[in-house]
């Protein structure tokens, strides 16, 4: 055996950090790209297959312990570290080449397990040097740990600058260059940094290096651009695009100006066929559609607007401030501004459309929304923005505020989740003025009210909060195709207003689902628009066969509609898939979401199996029976307990935060260095006893209930706030817990070791198997159940650790005494 060689602490450490760095900026970047190429429910996913590729990286590390300790320590670590930073942009190119379908056939779960590796070898290579650096180094553990843990909880918050200045792959490519220099830092970390100079070329850190940076430079000159071959099942066409801009909420490109018929929501059939206009097409995240129309400063340009349904409240009088929540190419300001609306504001979450509009010198020019007088234009979150100004309105409109992918995934936290809540309408009213007028569009299904009978209940809801007896007398919804539009007044519609609206639809070729004056046909939303309470709405809208309650930011998921409990409800939707009677794409996009998960969930087990379970069998086979048990409910139930926590809290810090990727940088920001600092903390306070061990169980469950009590509070209270508000906010909630939650694991680790060391990692590797399946049962349950929900179970499961930790104790104690008995017996 080659005698471990001793390196040198400052690059050491240095390495430890730059690996642990780059592999949380990769986590992150692949949430964003995977929401690209992919539908969302592959976001949370990342989380997951990085706890699996770290974990199965540590196992490797045991299985193979022979081999690893025969090489000095920073060669292994120079040579794993340069594996990850090649590894990165390899994954990502391997990713783009997939064809992740939902087709029913074996290439199907070929491909998504083929995703799977990829998404997970840079993890896995990380998870060896993390591994060794942690156990093999001569320098305390503690402050080997220390340097991954700031490393990791940096590169949360780098990800956000990153993404505004490169786009997804390039900041991939970044990444693995990060991890490049940190095979360089390891390498001089070496008692004799000389001797790479006599290794083959292809080994020195120095090459790689260059190929990564030269990389890197070349793909953020343009002159090599990454592609996918499917955007979310589709081709995407590139021989159009003249515009692509990343950031931290979405990819955004553009076509070239084409002259075609104007592509309205809901186009009246009164609209003259020959009609044709400039139009430049956008795109957000592959899927979701947006048009920049040709104003050129005289009504005639944009005067085709008067066809679209969706502005129908522009023809009562007295509006004379409005709002627009999403601006994207501009179409609803210019539809205020053509219906004579002299005060406009625009509210819009992503900043790449309002530079578009404002600084970029063709688009500005294309869409010449700088040319509307009184034009108010903001960047931010709608619903915050709303929630915390002090002006009134006339009129809010927010028509098809989606970015599509929304009603694929029907289940994840994004940006739009806040704006369909009865809290977030609560915001919304707030901001109009007495006789004020809301004005939502969303898709109709011509055979089932779905997606618009949610949005009627939400409507319902929100004026039942308001303290409206008769929801019914606020409400007219008219529909053109498959669009309805939902005109809802703070105040009665008069008999005036309702004429005016009835004229409209009647002129211009379009229907009325209900009105004051029109009752609806559906029996099922003649009852929800009668209730007297949300608990009585509520109750109508669950003779569905469909998910029609209304959304709260506890279980906000406005476009998910699938009863994922209620199995017969579910059986006859996949009926209706199986026999092509579901032809509407937002359900089927249910359905195909759901179905993703559960092979998703069915994949990971497998592969928790194979690359955890099986290799560290042997570990378990020979140690006591109780201790095996005992030891697997422990870490078994911390790796669900937090992984449970962890995604309840991501998704509802996405809600009040505004993007899933604040919520993640954030949150595993939060998370990574408070538990972190739990972890280091529990060696210095012990939890050697019982009193120890309960008061810390009690303390973790009792702060759970609480943030569930009152996170709906805290944030209905603080939503209206800067964003560093609610960052601030964020941390606050989240450090605490995060500290609380580093001590279950050394904690349990050193009952372990106090009675055998041997099977240690068999647990290790049960922490990371129930971590990563906790993961997609997580999100289930918040899509059933509730956000909320989802926490509480993370309260049981550390509800349920304090009598096995007492168990873990009492063979601690009987391990001592026997040993203390062999002890005497020897003497």
């Amino acid at each position: 055996m080659v005698p471990r060689s001793h390196p040198r602490k400052v690059p050491f450490l240095g390495g430890v950090f730059l690996i642990a760095f780059s592999i949380l900026i990769f986590q992150i970047l692949e949430t964003r790209i995977l929401s690209v190429i992919a539908w969302y429910y592959l976001a949370f996913f990342a989380i997951s297959v990085a706890m699996l590729g770290m974990t199965a990286g540590a196992v490797w590390v045991y299985v193979q312990r022979d081999r690893f300790e025969s090489a000095p320590l920073p060669v292994t670590l120079t040579n794993f570290a340069m594996l990850t930073a090649v590894a990165m942009p390899v994954s990502v190119i391997v990713q783009y080449c997939l064809i992740t379908t939902l087709a029913a056939s074996w290439i199907t779960i070929a491909a998504w397990s083929l995703l799977l590796c990829a998404m997970a070898m840079p993890y896995v290579f990380s998870g060896v040097v993390v591994s060794l650096a942690l156990t093999r180094s001569p320098f305390p553990t503690g402050l080997v740990y220390g340097a991954d843990l700031v490393g990791a909880a940096l590169g949360c918050l780098a990800v956000i600058g990153l993404l505004n200045v490169l786009d997804g792959p390039t900041a991939v490519f970044c990444a693995g260059a990060v991890a490049g220099c940190s095979a360089v830092a390891f390498a001089a970390s070496g008692a004799d940094p000389q001797r790479w100079l006599h290794k083959p070329r292809w080994q020195r850190p120095g090459t790689v290096m260059r190929v990564l940076l030269a990389l890197t430079a070349i793909s953020a000159l343009g002159a090599v651009k990454l592609e996918p071959i499917l955007v979310k099942d589709q081709i995407e066409t590139h021989a159009l695009r003249v515009f692509e801009r990343w950031n931290s909420y979405s990819r955004v490109i553009a076509s070239v100006p084409v002259t075609m018929a104007p592509p309205l929501w809901g186009p009246s059939p009164m609209m003259p066929s020959n009609l044709r206009v400039p139009v430049i097409a956008m795109n957000i995240d592959g899927s979701a559609g947006t048009e920049m129309f040709h104003y050129t400063g005289t009504p005639d340009s944009i005067s085709f607007l008067q066809y679209d349904l969706v502005g129908l409240a522009y023809r009562l009088p007295g509006i004379h401030k409005a709002a627009i929540i999403g601006v994207g190419g501009g179409r609803d300001i210019m539809t205020a501004h053509l219906f004579g609306v002299p005060d406009i504001t625009g509210v819009e979450l992503n900043r790449t459309f309002v530079d578009l509009h404002t600084r970029d010198p063709f688009y500005k020019g294309f869409s010449n929304l700088s040319l509307l007088p009184n034009l108010k234009l903001h960047v931010d979150d709608g619903r915050s923005w709303f929630a915390s100004t002090p002006e009134k309105f006339d009129l809010v409109q927010m028509s098809m505020a989606d970015t599509w992918a929304a009603t694929g995934a029907g289940a994840f936290s994004l940006s739009e989740n806040g704006l369909y809540t009865l809290e977030g309408w609560r915001a919304f009213l707030h901001a109009l003025n007495d006789n004020g007028i809301f004005t939502v569009s969303r898709w109709y299904g011509t055979e089932d009210v779905n997606e618009t009978g949610r949005m009627i209940g939400l409507a319902t809801a929100a004026l039942l909060d308001a303290g409206v007896k008769d929801a019914r007398a606020h409400i007219y919804v008219a529909t053109a195709g498959n669009v309805a539009t939902l005109v809802l007044s703070k105040s009665a519609f008069t008999a005036a207003q309702l004429e005016i609206l009835n004229h409209t639809v009647q002129q211009y070729g379009f229907t009325v689902l209900m009105a004051p004056d029109h009752p609806p046909q559906s029996d099922l939303l003649s009852r929800a628009t009668a209730s007297s309470d949300l608990a009585a709405l509520n109750r109508a809208l669950d003779s569905s066969y469909l998910d029609l309650t209304v959304p709260t930011d506890s279980r906000p998921f406005f476009f998910n509609e699938l009863r994922l409990l209620d199995l017969r409800k579910l059986g006859g939707v996949l009926h209706l898939v199986g026999s092509g009677g579901m032809r509407q794409g937002i359900l089927l996009g249910n359905v195909v979401a759901s179905l993703a998960l559960i092979m998703i969930l069915a994949i990971s087990a497998i592969a928790v199996v194979v690359t955890i379970l099986m290799p560290l069998k042997s570990t378990a086979r020979n140690c006591s029976p109780r201790l095996v048990t005992t030891g697997s409910l422990y870490f078994g139930l911390i790796g669900m307990g937090f992984m449970l926590a962890e995604i309840a809290l991501l998704q509802s810090f996405s809600v009040y935060l505004g993007h899933p990727v604040y919520s993640l940088s954030i949150g595993l920001f939060s998370l990574i260095f408070s538990s972190g600092l739990g972890s280091l903390a529990s060696e210095k306070i012990g939890t050697h006893s019982r009193v120890k061990l309960g008061a810390w169980g009690a303390l973790v469950v009792t702060y759970l209930i609480v943030l569930e009590r009152i996170l709906p509070a805290v944030f209905q209270a603080t939503t209206g706030r800067e964003r560093i508000v609610r960052i601030g906010v964020s941390l606050a909630a989240l450090l605490p817990l995060g500290f609380l939650l580093g001590f279950a694991f050394p904690t349990g680790m050193r009952l372990i070791e106090a009675v055998d060391r041997e099977p240690t990692p068999w647990f290790w590797g049960i922490n990371g198997a129930t971590g990563v399946l906790a993961s997609v049962l997580a999100v289930l349950i918040s899509m059933s159940l509730g956000m909320n929900v989802t926490l509480l179970a993370a309260a049981g499961c550390y509800l349920l650790l304090i009598p096995v930790s007492f168990d873990l104790l009492a063979l601690q104690r009987k391990s001592v005494y026997e040993d203390r008995v062999l002890l005497l017996q020897g003497l």
